[in-house]
């Protein structure tokens, strides 16, 4: 899916799609002792908001939806000024700006093996040494209706687990492994498997991952 296609979807859909994966602040609280993080991908900005109230006051939120952003807007007009309009992979920020970066649903987002690395290198450019990266997303799944659009696509795709919405937009599931490249150069800090809510009302599989940058 191209790039402007996926971008058109998720400005469609800003208004009525809604996540459920929750934040562990005490993950943020035992391994984080300053301010500034960055949402990336915020969508309608229910983790930043999150993260204001938890006392991060240096947090900032980018999206490359204006239909996400402008949703934010509306339901936290405070949170404006935090926002921010930008593609995951090439963020608009100077190297080493971040303490944390946080990236909730954003791989199953953006499915494809070079997007996700060049979004995972902007991470580790933009953290600062020994900084942190907050994963949560989804894992694949293994009842008979994941199974069999896993297979249906992989043709398509190149990659199990990639697979095309009913409303055309292309998401992704990921197996433990690929997750395992996406992270190299972190230390695991923290790691747990949980089952979620998915935006279209389904049950799926899923992770929360926190890292500390390695230092070179």
């Amino acid at each position: 899916m191209r790039f402007d296609d996926a971008k058109a979807f998720w400005d469609r859909a800003a208004a009525r799609k809604r996540f459920q994966h929750q934040l562990r602040t005490d993950w943020l609280r035992a391994h984080l002792t300053s301010i500034d993080i960055l949402d990336c991908g915020c969508g309608y900005g229910r983790i930043l908001r999150s993260l204001v109230d938890a006392g991060y006051l240096g947090t900032v939120g980018t999206d490359f939806s204006a239909g996400m952003l402008a949703r934010c807007a509306v339901t936290n007009p405070e949170l404006v000024p935090r926002l921010v309009q930008a593609d995951s992979r090439s963020l608009p920020f100077q190297n080493q700006r971040f303490d944390a970066v946080v990236a909730f649903t954003l791989l199953t987002s953006m499915p494809g093996d070079s997007d996700q690395l060049a979004l995972m290198g902007e991470i580790r450019r933009v953290l600062r040494p020994g900084g942190l990266v907050y994963i949560s997303d989804l894992l694949l799944n293994d009842d008979t209706r994941n199974l069999e659009r896993y297979q249906q696509c992989v043709k398509e795709f190149g990659a199990f687990g990639v697979f095309r919405l009913p409303e055309g937009v292309v998401v992704r599931h990921h197996s433990e492994e690929w997750i395992r490249t996406l992270t190299q150069g972190f230390n695991v800090l923290e790691h747990q498997r949980f089952t979620v809510t998915t935006m279209n009302g389904n049950s799926s599989t899923a992770f929360q991952y926190l890292g500390r940058l390695q230092n070179k």
